[in-house]
C-alpha cells in the first residue's frame, strides 16, 4: 500500500513539473491588471468560459443557417442545412466538462509558474 502511495505522489510531482515548464498554453495570456481573467484578444473567465463563447457562435450561425433553409424553393436551403448539421456535431464534439480540467491545469501551471520564479528570485538575491 505505501509503495502506490509513493507511486502516485511521484507521479503528481512529476505532472506539477511539467506543468511549471509547460509551453503549451498558448492561447490565453494572464490580463495585466485583472488577476482572475486570462485574455486572447478578448477577455474569458478561463478555458471554460472561452469553450462557451465558441459554442455560442456556433449554435448563431447554426441558427442563421436554419432560417435560410425555410426558404422555399432556395438553392442555398440544402447546403445551408448540412453546413447547420456540421456546426451542430461541432458543438457536441465540444469537451465540456473536461475544459474545466483543463482550467485547473492552467490555475495551477499560472501558480506553479509564480512560485518558480520567486524561488529564482529569492535564489539570485541570496547569491548577491
Amino acid at each position: 500500500m505505501k509503495m502506490m502511495e509513493t507511486k502516485k505522489l511521484q507521479e503528481l510531482e512529476a505532472f506539477a513539473s511539467l506543468l511549471t515548464k509547460a509551453t503549451e498554453f498558448n492561447m490565453l495570456k494572464p490580463h495585466p491588471r485583472l488577476e482572475c481573467y486570462q485574455s486572447a484578444e478578448l477577455l474569458f473567465h478561463g478555458y471554460h468560459d472561452l469553450t462557451l463563447a465558441i459554442i455560442d457562435i456556433i449554435r448563431v450561425c447554426s441558427s442563421a443557417l436554419d432560417a435560410l433553409q425555410d426558404v422555399p424553393d432556395s438553392p442555398t436551403s440544402a447546403s445551408a442545412r448540412s453546413i447547420s448539421d456540421v456546426l451542430g456535431i461541432a458543438v457536441k464534439l465540444m469537451p465540456v466538462e473536461e475544459i474545466q480540467i483543463l482550467d485547473n491545469c492552467y490555475q495551477k501551471h499560472l501558480k506553479l509558474k509564480a512560485e518558480k520564479s520567486l524561488e529564482n528570485e529569492q535564489a539570485d538575491h541570496q547569491g548577491e
